[in-house]
């Protein structure tokens, strides 16, 4: 059986198209095939959704032309709208049972809230927190309680007075 030059360079483009399917199967495996790594520790907001803006009591802060704004303009923070959107978008905590929140429940005292809208979503994700004097207790997008401790001005800073 004899080729010809044509069936050898028919031959040779099958062989280096899966020559590239091979230098490109650990990608492809690792993309599709393997789940990504959850964190030991469950995240406050969702980490898949982008968020669209944040309402607190006493200021709001959205997002307009790839920019984080505050709202209303009159108030400052003594950090940037981008910083205090990061340090809520980082924020990963301790899982707390229903046990441990239910022991916990004398403690608690007046629940706060945080409003979080994400992009494509109808609905917001209210945060219920609670600041005790060693950490804060929070309900993440998850629905579950989460504790962190952080000082209270990582979260929720004082706005300044102008």
């Amino acid at each position: 059986m004899r080729y010809r030059g044509r069936k050898w360079n028919n031959i040779l483009m099958l062989c280096v198209v899966a020559f590239i399917g091979v230098l490109n199967l650990p990608a492809i495996i690792k993309t599709y095939l393997i789940e990504p790594e959850e964190s030991a520790y469950p995240y406050l907001l969702s980490p898949s959704l982008d968020l669209q803006s944040m309402h607190f009591p006493s200021f709001s802060i959205e997002q307009s032309n790839d920019q984080w704004q505050v709202r209303p303009s009159s108030i400052r923070l003594p950090i940037g709208a981008n910083e205090l959107i990061s340090r809520w978008k980082s924020v990963v905590g301790t899982e707390i049972d229903e046990e441990t929140y239910q022991t916990l429940g004398e403690k608690l005292g007046q629940p706060q809230t945080v409003e979080v809208w994400y992009q494509d979503q109808e609905e917001p994700h209210r945060i219920t927190y609670y600041q005790l004097p060693d950490f804060w207790l929070l309900k993440n997008w998850q629905g579950k309680w989460i504790a962190i401790s952080v000082a209270e001005e990582y979260l929720s800073p004082t706005p300044l007075k102008s």
